[in-house]
């Protein structure tokens, strides 16, 4: 595992055994209140398999100013979006002046980290995107939260700003989709993911959502299995692609 600051886009970099080839590129984003070092052991077996994991470091998160009470509704109502909307242009600028193989990445999230995977997903020529419990309809999963919370409605200005970063707002490339979501998740409503794959499958994209019965906001040892799984298929096309 190496430490990188690259700018105001820090991250973990955690690769493959020097005897075991990397196959292809994973960034993998946290959630809201989460770490990125809470991840590194996962990064860890995935690494074994042949993936080079790459863990950003988001603000008001670990080291970068973190909030001290991140899960009180208005720390909550405050930072949200502030925090996804920066991740996405950190990691954009990133991406664009790395060398990292873009065809040969995957941009995947867990919670919030389905949110910014998403918007970067939309807006970048990436291999695939895999979204946990989060989702692709920014505005509709702002007007669910609202409603949940009984706040006011979004203004118009407020609106605007998300339609910006809303990757239903945005053509996307040609990379596969995997969609994964508890049907009893009452802290990201499904329905924002529903609406994201309404808007894909109109769009004509590879794209793949599972549901999972009684399943809340949380990321099964189901889900990692099914994400390891669809992981290991983009690549193997890959490989293929090489031979």
């Amino acid at each position: 595992m190496i430490k990188k600051n690259e700018g105001d886009f820090s991250y973990f970099l955690v690769k493959p055994p020097p005897t075991t080839p990397s196959i292809m590129s994973i960034i993998l984003y946290h959630g809201w209140g989460s770490s990125a070092l809470k991840y590194l052991e996962y990064a860890t077996s995935m690494a074994r398999k042949g993936f080079t994991v790459i863990i950003p470091e988001l603000i008001h998160h670990d080291e970068r100013s973190p909030l001290p009470n991140p899960y009180h509704q208005k720390v909550v109502e405050t930072y949200f979006w502030k925090v996804i909307c920066q991740s996405i242009d950190e990691c954009h600028t990133w991406l664009n002046r790395s060398n990292i193989i873009k065809e040969n990445t995957v941009v995947t999230g867990i919670s919030m980290g389905g949110f910014i995977a998403s918007g970067i997903f939309a807006t970048t020529e990436l291999k695939g995107l895999a979204s946990i419990s989060g989702s692709g309809s920014f505005i509709t999963s702002e007007r669910l939260f609202r409603l949940a919370a009984k706040r006011n409605p979004l203004t118009i200005e407020e609106e605007g700003m998300l339609k910006k970063y809303d990757p239903t707002s945005h053509a996307h490339g040609n990379g596969e989709i995997l969609l994964l979501h508890g049907e009893k998740d009452h802290v990201v409503s499904i329905k924002g993911q529903e609406a994201y794959y309404a808007y894909l499958t109109k769009s004509e994209k590879k794209v793949k959502m599972k549901r999972y019965k009684n399943v809340a906001h949380e990321f099964t040892a189901l889900m990692e299995s099914d994400l390891l799984s669809w992981l290991e298929i983009q690549a193997s096309h890959q490989t293929n692609l090489k031979k």
